[in-house]
């Protein structure tokens, strides 16, 4: 399995994902810049722009084949069928790059082409969760969960967009863009003592095709790693397999001279010439979708040491911030900044990054951070091989809305005291986040449920305060 497998991504990757909002919406195209001197070259630049266009389909096909015919993938599992995470992240995962401790993960890849597929929602009474429904484009289509239809129980049935069947009962029909269907849930654990009752409502999600189908129509071709002609034949596929909106028509029959169409276009069909200009475009082009985007993490604007990142519903016709979130899986895993706003950490009130032994203050308003959901403060350092959490005496990686004993001043504020020793004073060892003693480090401020202000461009977190030695 490639390195790049599920969440396998460095820092700056997954920063580039979630500052795509910010770095590429007005951007042109990815690929389109080109040496002012050079001679034009019209067929280059359809090549391009058609890759840009379709590069998102190849990497849905690329994460459902990890997903069901890989059994040592992290999210391994059968299709129609829920893939669950069980454990709360500790200093020991190291399988990603700043995991999550307020929720429990859980996946499932649908195909919809044989028959309709029933969707059980359990009633999770107060506790919050979020699933997403993702098509083929990677665009999120449908959410369900606390913000948007509630927690009490229903039946959801998922429909192809072409099917004409029966459709089976249930309390909401959901006819998907595409046959092929991803879905992201997470599910919130409370504390440790929580486990049992978060597994007891994941278990409560379910799948099932309705009238049940046999066998699935399923993708027939597999990647190869270093094939380029492979990659064309699995975009063609999947475009077959889940067409775009009739509004892009157009663009296929414009990308069909370079050999990307869906049905009708094949890698082996096209000339020597063309063929040989696909191998050496291809990997120039997903090396520049991450590349451009790391370079895009210096125009990010960073506000009092934090980096913002809201996320967009959907791409509409921004392909360039498509094909740039495909190539870090940002979109597919992300949700919107309604549902959830993140602030990153980056330097304190100084301007200088975070670590290398020093104290910190964060002094929260009272009630925290402005969330309806929850909010969580997460702390990761920087070591070899990615940025994981701090093992430390307390076993305390985080701290939010959930956390016990944090000790308020007198108008309901909060100091969070960042640093590697336990302050002296009880009420500060109370409220104390362990930061490492040497590395450096980032923390990770989830909002989830941001209210209003919080989407508000110009609002921001207070800054990280450097304290004395």
């Amino acid at each position: 399995m490639r390195d790049k497998a599920l969440f396998r991504r460095s820092f700056f990757r997954t920063l580039a994902a979630w500052t795509l909002t910010l770095t590429l919406a007005g951007a042109m195209p990815i690929g389109r810049a080109q040496d002012a001197a050079a001679p034009p070259d019209p067929l280059a630049e359809k090549m391009r722009e058609a890759f840009v266009y379709a590069y998102p389909y190849y990497e849905f096909m690329w994460l459902r084949d990890q997903a069901l015919h890989h059994p040592q993938s992290l999210t391994y599992t059968e299709l129609n069928r829920f893939r669950h995470q069980r454990h709360l992240a500790t200093p020991s995962d190291r399988w990603a790059n700043g995991p999550i401790r307020d929720t429990f993960y859980s996946t499932a890849w649908v195909d919809l082409g044989p028959a309709p597929v029933l969707l059980s929602l359990p009633d999770t009474g107060d506790r919050y969760y979020v699933l997403v429904l993702v098509a083929a484009d990677t665009n999120s289509f449908r959410y369900f969960g606390r913000r948007t239809s509630g927690t009490r129980a229903r039946t959801v049935v998922l429909v192809a967009p072409d099917w004409k069947g029966e459709i089976p009962p249930a309390d909401e029909v959901v006819r998907a863009p595409t046959r092929d269907v991803y879905i992201n849930l997470r599910v919130l654990v409370r504390n440790e003592a929580d486990l049992a009752a978060a597994h007891a409502v994941q278990d409560g999600f379910a799948l099932r095709q309705q009238p049940s189908a046999t066998a699935a129509d399923g993708p027939m071709l597999r990647p190869i790693d270093g094939d380029v002609g492979r990659v064309l034949d699995i975009i063609n596929e999947a475009i077959a397999r889940d067409p775009p909106p009739a509004s892009e028509a157009p663009l296929l029959e414009r990308y069909r001279e370079v050999g990307v169409c869906g049905k009708g276009c094949r890698f082996a069909d096209l000339s020597p010439e063309l063929q040989q200009r696909w191998r050496a475009l291809v990997p120039a082009m997903v090396a520049r979708f991450k590349t451009s985007l790391d370079a895009n993490l210096t125009h990010v604007k960073k506000v009092d040491g934090w980096l913002p990142f809201r996320l967009p519903r959907d791409f509409g016709s921004n392909y360039a911030m498509r094909a740039g979130s495909a190539a870090n899986s940002g979109g597919i895993f992300g949700v919107e900044a309604a549902e959830a706003t993140y602030f990153m950490a980056v330097a304190d009130n100084h301007d200088e990054p975070l670590g290398q032994g020093r104290r910190y203050r964060l002094h929260l308003p009272s009630g925290g951070l402005p969330a309806d959901a929850f909010w969580s403060l997460t702390l990761y350092e920087f070591v070899e091989g990615g940025q994981y959490m701090v093992a430390n005496p307390i076993g305390r990686y985080s701290v939010g809305d959930r956390t016990p004993g944090l000790v308020r001043n007198p108008d309901g504020s909060l100091d969070i005291w960042i640093q590697p020793d336990a302050p002296v004073d009880a009420a500060q060892r109370a409220n104390w986040l362990p930061s490492p003693k040497v590395h450096n480090f980032y923390m990770n401020a989830r909002i989830y449920q941001p209210r209003p202000e919080v989407l508000d461009p110009n609002w921001k977190m207070p800054a990280v305060q450097r304290l004395q030695p």
